[in-house]
């Protein structure tokens, strides 16, 4: 009976042994998880903390810009490369005169910005615009869609919009509204167009609003000084 007694004890114990060893174990293994967790939400937060790349403008869109920027200067370009210039993405392009003779000047489109440049070839150099041989300070000069401009009995008012838009409003003698629109601005001109009308605006060297109107209705054309 003592026999038994002890093996029935001696059998307790060892489960009561197992059991505790078996605890310990799966306390380390959660512990080892919550460690690994814990370790790979860092992870995510530093990786989520790297800079985030600015996103650069399609040759498409490159071309158009320079495009308008050569408009009226007598010359045209051709797309040459991609080159990276101080850290910086460029498209570059080969210049053509009026002749269609190749330039020694070469110009570039930042991929990023949009701006355009100079670019030497030779000595790998970004240089400002100004410094193309075929700049035109009065053509690049930002114009002040604004005021009120007068011609005989006629005067139209300017007011700016968004920066590439602005609203007209041509009023007669009586201060009675004739016609109003809203013109889109390019460069240092500006255009409205509907089915009758299709007006230019221009300034003249002196202050004065050109107005030209290539449509069906002749109205509206002339040299507007400033109102006084």
């Amino acid at each position: 009976m003592f026999r038994k007694n002890l093996f029935m004890a001696t059998l307790i114990a060892a489960m009561a042994l197992m059991t505790a060893c078996n605890g310990q174990k799966a306390s380390k293994e959660e512990t080892e998880a919550t460690i690994m967790v814990d370790t790979g939400e860092a992870e995510d937060e530093i990786e989520s903390e790297e800079p985030v790349e600015p996103d650069e403008i399609s040759k498409e869109d490159a071309n158009s810009l320079l495009e308008e920027k050569l408009d009226g200067l007598g010359c045209s370009a051709i797309f040459d490369t991609e080159t990276m210039v101080d850290e910086d993405y460029y498209y570059t392009y080969t210049v053509l005169d009026s002749e269609e003779n190749e330039m020694e000047q070469m110009l570039a489109v930042n991929a990023v910005s949009g701006e355009v440049y100079v670019y030497d070839l030779e000595k790998d150099e970004i240089s400002d615009f100004k410094n193309f041989e075929l700049y035109n300070p009065e053509r690049d000069a930002e114009v002040s869609w604004e005021g009120s401009f007068k011609l005989d009995e006629m005067t139209v008012s300017l007011e700016p919009g968004d920066g590439n838009s602005f609203e007209f409003n041509f009023t007669d003698e009586d201060g009675k509204r004739v016609f109003a629109g809203v013109a889109a601005v390019s460069g240092n001109s500006a255009s409205y167009e509907d089915d009758d009308v299709s007006l230019e605006f221009s300034f003249e060297t002196d202050g004065s609003l050109k107005i030209a109107n290539n449509g069906n209705i002749n109205a509206y054309a002339g040299v507007y000084a400033p109102a006084k």
